[in-house]
């Protein structure tokens, strides 16, 4: 995992409208150099309680969660859907990608926390899909798949990235440039 600047969790906080909450790394950065994917704890535990935080990868770059969030309100969520349904081959890769990230989200966890899990109970909180999904029959956010894509390897994501052409921002036009120096007061 690299280092995560202030810098980092000020532009983060900027793109995000909000405080970054379990923030562990940040492995996709654009041409630019700022932050687009954010990976986050599975699990956030403090005095108060705790927390199952199903989303692993965090789509932060502004353009990219503007564009997915047309690409949703057109509808491709249940085209999508309707598209694993349809194709075997399809769903087989949507499953592999789905055990990859839980495979990964483990990783993140430390014995402490695989204790607690195990003590508390939770083993089915932590064992549902992208976006805390337990099925391969329907989707949920497609921000989670492009992020997971960028981050790793999602079938899905992928298929949003080509389909759509989701790229940084032009060299005119830096979307996150305007948070350099700005101050947050969240």
């Amino acid at each position: 995992m690299g280092e995560i600047t202030e810098e980092d969790r000020r532009i983060i906080t900027s793109q995000l409208g909000k405080n970054p909450r379990a923030l562990l790394d940040i492995p996709v950065r654009c041409r630019f150099g700022y932050p687009v994917v954010l990976t986050t704890k599975p699990l956030i535990r403090d005095e108060g309680g705790f927390e199952i935080f199903p989303t692993l990868y965090w789509l932060s770059c502004p353009k990219r969660v503007e564009e997915v969030a047309r690409i949703e309100s057109d509808g491709y969520v249940r085209k999508l859907e309707k598209e694993i349904d349809l194709n075997p081959s399809l769903k087989e890769d949507y499953r592999k990608a789905e055990e990859r990230y839980l495979e990964t989200q483990k990783t993140l966890l430390t014995e402490e926390d695989l204790n607690f899990i195990e003590e508390k109970d939770l083993g089915d909180a932590l064992s549902r899909g992208i976006g805390g999904i337990k099925s391969d029959e329907h989707l949920k956010c497609l921000h989670l798949h492009l992020a997971h894509q960028l981050a790793g390897e999602n079938v899905l994501g992928r298929l949003i990235q080509e389909r759509f052409d989701l790229r940084d921002c032009s060299e005119d036009r830096i979307r996150c440039q305007k948070f350099n120096g700005e101050k947050s007061g969240k």
